[in-house]
């Protein structure tokens, strides 16, 4: 095909005209507050909005940045690419009614090994040199937000490599988080002794302020008519878009190459029925729809409820915004919404606080590549764990017999969403109670979450797994019978999702084997027909038998335990010149319970007896190990504290219950938070005082 060259367009202030592409990914689906688009659309004479789906090199097992990946961190088949396909149908909208413009989904099927081979770096510079070859002597450049995932990374650094190369400019911004893991200083923080943590905030705050809102482009100038939209010699399928007729024959699907074996459904397709269903549950996906939601959130006064644990709170005390999938899909910028908001509110400090948990996640992702399925604490690398699949799938489809647990399994794969603390009780239930991997439940939850998001979903299994950083839900007891009087005092919500209950009375809705043979058959509950029988029959013998096993794990790899038992957690090699180096190791505040000592109480231990230890760094201005708590519910005084800068807080009668969520942090270990502000707080009812330095002044307070 002949290839009309035009003459080079006017130029803006008398420099050369400029062609650019912005490239998307899922995260970057949105107009207003997308730096790499504005920043494009204000200094660019031709645009080309372009989003790639290119799996094979999105975290594929042994693929870039997953080399040693057993799992497919990729978000094919998943529930995010389904949300993600109509979210596109909603920007490509916007894009065409305001500015004349529209997107073009890059990519290739994976079948097709002359597609598969081609990447982000060959597509989008192959999109930049057609439309180049039309404007003569124009410049190029692409654009793009950067991502922090080791595979992104890993593909960012070839299209900048192939971009410079070719000799066009590359643009990078910041969009998707507060701030940036490298530009916060978290890790000088851990090399003066502080637990982790504590040093992310410390850090985080001194990473420099929050990025300002950027507004939508007035103008995002389209490519002209003349000449190709992309390479004529692209494989066909390489390039699409949503013209009008892509709904005929199979145009449901908008990514390049045919729908994908589904992750959510072992053993079939994507089909577009599929596809429509998890759709309906968030609809309209589009970046209006998103606001709406968000304004919602704030008329129906569910921002209100944000007080007390995030983590503990369930049933009518559930703490939940449901923004997170708009967040993800980048049809909502946090950033926009941390502007919006009056910050001046306890409630709304609180809500922030909880979203930027994200820059933790992914601060630790930066630095720990392998944080998917690579236990942190080093102890715990050779615990043997359950390879039943039987009970695995029975825990993916909701068919445990325990109908809280299958009640949120069931939600989770009808809806795509579990409020954070039934993600917890599942969790908790396959993880101590089946002894089932946490990376089983993580890669689960990776196929079926509306809010897929893989730093967040690794950092918090491990967390579920007690391999992480912190080993708080120890104290969160999520049995399933106990917790559900808590969860579901009414029986509602099992009620709606294992309909085959319904008509059991409460007092046996939440254990159906408790009930009497007539009063199940007046509910026509057929236990092992129309609904399962119990998978194990104690669960609070099955969590015993699941710390017996961590514990004598460890103890068989002391050679990874610090003073007082503490575990060791692997240093990063990204972050070798960022801490000292006499500092060897890191160390993990461990509890007692891991470490052999007393069992947390059935619906977690308020005794305030026990304690841990917190191990320093090795060498100068540090080293060795101090004990922290003691103290009871007698009102036996004790005292709390923490290696720094003279931080510390004193309880006597059990103090360190006040909150012990992991959400404010008011907890062992005295890891204070934002909301710390006060350099005192009387606590009701029990005479107990915390004194605490306050901590640095927060923008996100």
């Amino acid at each position: 095909q002949r290839v009309i060259l035009k003459e080079a367009a006017p130029s803006r202030r008398g420099r050369p005209f400029r062609v650019c592409v912005v490239w998307l990914r899922i995260g970057d689906l949105r107009v207003r507050d997308n730096p790499a688009l504005h920043d494009a659309a204000m200094n660019c004479d031709e645009v080309s909005v372009c989003f790639t789906w290119c799996p094979w090199e999105e975290g594929v097992a042994g693929g870039p940045g997953a080399k040693n990946a057993k799992h497919d961190w990729s978000l094919q088949g998943t529930a995010l690419q389904m949300l993600a396909s109509e979210a596109m149908r909603g920007l490509d909208r916007t894009l065409r009614e305001a500015y004349g413009n529209r997107l073009l989904i890059l990519g290739g099927d994976p079948a097709d090994r002359q597609v598969g081979r081609l990447g982000a770096a060959d597509l989008l510079l192959g999109v930049l040199g057609a439309r180049l070859a039309c404007h003569a002597g124009a410049e190029g450049a692409v654009y793009w937000n950067r991502r922090t995932e080791p595979w992104e990374r890993e593909r960012e650094a070839r299209v900048s490599a192939a971009a410079a190369a070719a000799g066009h400019q590359v643009h990078e911004h910041s969009a998707f988080l507060f701030r940036e893991p490298e530009a916060c200083p978290i890790f000088e923080a851990v090399g003066r002794g502080q637990h982790i943590f504590k040093a992310f905030w410390e850090g985080w705050h001194g990473g420099g302020p929050i990025r300002k809102l950027v507004e939508a482009p007035r103008a995002c100038p389209a490519p002209s008519e003349a000449g190709p939209l992309w390479p004529q010699a692209s494989p066909a399928g390489c390039v699409r878009t949503f013209a009008e007729g892509l709904r005929q024959g199979g145009g449901w699907w908008p990514y390049p190459g045919s729908p994908p074996p589904s992750r959510r459904f072992p053993g079939r397709s994507v089909t577009e029925e599929e596809v429509q269903s998890i759709v309906a549950q968030w609809e309209p996906l589009t970046e209006e729809g998103a606001h709406q939601a968000l304004i919602r959130f704030q008329e129906e006064g569910a921002l209100g409820r944000y007080r007390g644990s995030i983590t503990r709170d369930a049933g009518p005390n559930k703490k939940e915004s449901r923004l997170s999938p708009y967040y993800r899909l980048g049809l909502l910028s946090m950033i926009e919404v941390y502007h919006l908001v009056d910050r001046s509110q306890p409630q709304a400090q609180k809500w922030l606080r909880r979203s930027a948990w994200r820059d933790y996640a992914y601060w630790m992702f930066r630095y720990w590549e392998e944080l998917m399925e690579r236990p942190m604490r080093l102890g715990y690398l050779d615990l043997q764990w359950s390879s039943d699949q039987a009970k695995l799938e029975a825990w993916q489809r909701g068919r445990t017999g325990f109908p809280l647990v299958d009640a949120g399994m069931r939600e989770l794969l009808e809806t795509g969403y579990l409020q954070q603390n039934l993600r917890h009780t599942v969790g908790q239930f396959l993880v101590e109670v089946l002894m089932v991997s946490w990376v089983e439940g993580e890669a689960w939850f990776h196929a079926t979450l509306a809010d897929c998001d893989a730093a967040i979903n690794a950092m918090m299994w491990q967390h579920q797994g007690l391999v992480g950083v912190s080993q708080w839900l120890t104290g969160v007891d999520c049995h399933p019978v106990r917790h559900a009087k808590k969860a579901d005092p009414d029986g509602s919500y099992v009620r709606r999702f294992c309909p085959e209950l319904a008509r059991l009375p409460l007092k046996y809705l939440h254990a159906p084997w408790t009930a009497p043979a007539g009063v199940l058959a007046q509910a026509g509950v057929r236990l092992g027909d129309n609904y399962p029988e119990r998978i194990i029959d104690d669960p609070d013998g099955e969590k015993q038998a699941f710390n017996q096993r961590m514990r004598r794990c460890r103890a068989q790899h002391s050679e990874h335990l610090g003073p007082g038992g503490a575990d060791m957690i692997e240093r990063p090699a990204g972050a070798a010149e960022r801490l000292p180096a006499h500092m060897r190791s890191i160390y993990a505040l461990t509890e007692r319970s891991m470490k052999g000592g007393e069992q947390p109480r059935a619906g977690g231990d308020d005794s305030g007896r026990g304690g841990r230890w917190v191990a320093r760094s090795e060498g100068k201005g540090g080293g060795g190990a101090h004990y922290e708590g003691k103290g009871s519910d007698k009102g036996r005084r004790g005292r709390y504290q923490t290696d720094s800068r003279g931080d510390e807080w004193q309880g006597g009668g059990g103090g360190h219950k006040a909150d012990s969520s992991g959400d404010d942090m008011y907890s062992w270990g005295n890891m204070w938070h934002p909301s710390a502000v006060k350099a005192r707080r009387t606590l009701a009812g029990a005479g107990r005082r915390w004194g605490r330095k306050a901590p640095p002044a927060s923008d996100a307070s």
